[in-house]
């Protein structure tokens, strides 16, 4: 393999994993604070789609050097349609990082107290006069996904409050660093060093292909 497509490869392969291990970075700074962490559904969807974009534009050049230009169209088509169906919307609700699930479920049970709604946990799903939420924990990363399903007309004013509420709480918490925190930290190192690493080895042709490109 010559100099310049190892450089390439070098270039292609930095794209791919450096969004993983910044995302992993993330995740592990989040988990060793002290504080949990709550952002929108959509918004988190939406960031992970931004991780993830690389490992679907990777092909692209491939097809247009194999001038598979329909190929290339239906791939864009069905990526975008794909986002769209999948992606949440602004009231349903939102992903707490950085929390266990029992912690989440009696965070966010006084926060229906608080707020006066009444009803009862059946499983993971609370169901009560406005509507329901459910839960779903992904113990690995240290997150709990709040779904939300209200009713009637002000459902937006319904989670707006339950926002507020769900806020003002979990700054209340305080926690020591997890260890899950200290892990994916080194996950995140580990893939950070992997392509900087293959780039040092082949640092001259990486500066041959880059003058190439934009000299």
């Amino acid at each position: 393999m010559g100099g310049g497509n190892v450089a390439i490869g070098s270039l292609v392969f930095v794209a791919l994993v450096a969004p993983i291990a910044i995302y992993f970075l993330f995740l592990g700074l989040v988990n060793s604070h002290s504080r949990p962490c709550l952002v929108s559904s959509r918004a988190d969807f939406t960031s992970l789609t931004i991780v993830m974009l690389p490992l679907l534009i990777a092909p692209m050049p491939a097809l247009a050097r194999a001038s598979m230009w329909w190929l290339l169209a239906l791939e864009i088509v069905l990526a975008g349609w794909a986002f769209f169906a999948i992606l949440p919307g602004r009231l349903d609700g939102w992903v707490i990082y950085n929390i266990s699930a029992v912690r989440c479920r009696a965070t966010i049970d006084a926060a229906l107290q608080e707020l006066g709604w009444s009803g009862r946990w059946a499983g993971d799903t609370w169901r009560g006069g406005p509507g329901e939420l459910h839960l779903t924990s992904l113990p690995l990363l240290r997150n709990v996904t709040v779904h939300v399903q209200l009713n009637g007309g002000g459902a937006a004013g319904h989670v707006a409050d339950l926002d507020r509420t769900l806020q003002r709480r979990l700054m209340r918490v305080e926690q020591l660093p997890s260890t899950t925190g200290a892990c994916l930290l080194l996950v995140g190192v580990a893939l950070l060093t992997l392509p900087i690493w293959m780039m040092g080895r082949h640092i001259q042709d990486v500066v041959e292909a880059m003058v190439h490109l934009f000299g």
